[in-house]
């Protein structure tokens, strides 16, 4: 048995392995360390339900590291290939399906992932195709150079005759027969390594998905008197009829333009009157963004370590975060600069009126950090994948992936007043002190009570 190809094939077989198995553990690496955080960029594709996002989340990266193994090895390339080219024609789809639907991304092809203000789609599906086509390539000619495939193959080759020995009938027969042999057994072979690598795989990947699992779920109590992952902070009196919740990342700049266009002293009258009540959720997506400074991550911790002291000092330093300094400059770091210090944090917070040393440890220690993280997280499974995003009882105010204004979410919830008081139970008829009581009305029909209010 010859080797299968030309020479010039097999050595560009070889280059082609190498490349798209390193392309594969490159992907691997940059995801397999945050697998939270993976899921996180799953869900903001909008496309699979939660348990196919945890298992995408935790088991591809897993994939990902068997597919580069055996492209790099060249253990059953060809199969390797397809698993590859299937994988990344998946990838097209979701890109291209997210393209058309107006949501901007990061395709999370190599770490991060989510919600962004700017996107690179064309070029991440140009350099998906151009991976389809190596992989195609060794769906087409998958034995290549240096490859365990090709060690299979020699290990079941016979020799050839010398041209003495092919003079023989007998020798010719002897050949033939054994060379068949050969090609039965090579074939067992290959079959049996298959199958038994594909079982491998499975299992491996299975095995992580638990493992990764394990590994993003948060530890201990991360709900405060204050605060907690599925609400946030809430401010205000709880039984005022309409709900605002606000999701913002302390590093976000449209958050910041929203909070300096007045949101703050517009939610604080509404507050005052107790016609809205306000989860704050200060999630933490964009320590990128700092410089390696962690600042989204450090300032939500600050913010609910703030909340430990009570509601009214959260808001007055959540509106310090996004607020200006004495001499007009913006509190919040500008975007990929290093984040302010820890000790930036607490003086903010003793210009909030904060004084005690427990804040101050709070913020160093990061006391509330399983709290960020699980805030951001319970956010992602709630669908918010951007910020700011604002919902009104529990419904978006403006277009998805565009920034609410303070107009939109005054009409919002003036809207879900008038809801609220259409559904309340009448207030019933007063009566002068001293008279007889009044003869009770006639009740109204469903259709003349739905227009009160």
């Amino acid at each position: 048995m010859k080797f299968a190809g030309s020479e010039s094939r097999s050595w560009a077989g070889l280059v082609i392995r190498v490349v798209l198995g390193a392309v594969w553990a490159w992907a691997a690496v940059s995801k397999i360390g945050d697998p939270r955080r993976f899921v996180q960029a799953v869900r903001a594709y909008d496309a699979t339900p939660e348990w196919l996002s945890k298992g995408i989340g935790y088991g591809l990266p897993v994939l990902e590291v068997s597919l580069a193994l055996l492209l790099i090895l060249g253990l059953i390339t060809r199969y390797a290939a397809v698993v590859s080219a299937v994988l990344l024609v998946i990838f097209i789809v979701g890109i291209a399906q997210a393209s058309a639907r107006g949501i901007k991304l990061e395709c999370g092809c190599f770490g991060g992932g989510g919600t962004s203000a700017s996107t690179s789609y064309l070029l991440d599906i140009l350099r998906d195709v151009g991976l389809l086509v190596l992989a195609a390539y060794l769906i087409i000619w998958p034995l290549t150079k240096f490859s365990v495939d090709q060690a299979l193959i020699n290990s079941e080759m016979v020799p050839g005759l010398t041209p003495k020995q092919a003079k023989s009938e007998k020798n010719v027969r002897r050949y033939r027969a054994a060379r068949a042999a050969a090609e039965v057994e090579l074939r067992h072979k290959q079959r049996y390594t298959a199958a038994g690598t594909a079982a491998v795989v499975l299992l491996v990947s299975l095995i992580a998905i638990g493992v990764q699992g394990g590994r993003a779920k948060i530890t201990g109590t991360v709900d405060t008197a204050n605060a907690t992952a599925a609400t946030g902070v809430k401010v205000g009196n709880q039984q005022a009829p309409v709900t605002v919740d606000l999701y913002e990342d302390a590093q976000c700049p449209i958050c910041k333009q929203l909070e300096q266009s007045g949101l703050p002293a517009d939610l604080a009258a509404k507050l005052k009157a107790t016609s809205i009540k306000v989860n704050y959720h200060l999630m933490s997506f964009l320590d990128s963004s700092s410089n390696g400074n962690r600042y989204s991550s450090r300032a939500a911790n600050a913010a609910y370590c703030a909340s430990d002291t009570s509601t009214s000092a959260f808001v007055k330093y959540h509106d310090i975060l996004y607020g200006k300094d004495s001499s007009g400059k913006d509190n919040q770091p500008a975007e990929n600069a290093h984040g302010v210090p820890d000790s930036q944090l607490i003086a903010w917070g003793k210009q909030a009126g904060i004084t005690s040393a427990t804040f101050s440890t709070c913020v160093s220690s990061e006391q509330h950090k399983n709290l960020v993280v699980a805030v951001t997280d319970a956010a992602s499974k709630r669908g918010v994948n951007a910020t700011p995003t604002v919902l009104v009882n529990g419904k978006q105010v403006g277009a998805t992936n565009s920034s609410p204004t303070v107009a939109q979410i005054d009409a919002a919830i003036a809207a879900a007043l008038k809801t609220s008081k259409s559904t309340a139970a009448p207030a019933p008829t007063p009566t002068a002190t001293g008279s007889k009581a009044a003869t009770p009305a006639a009740p109204r029909s469903s259709a003349s009570s739905s227009k009160s209010g």
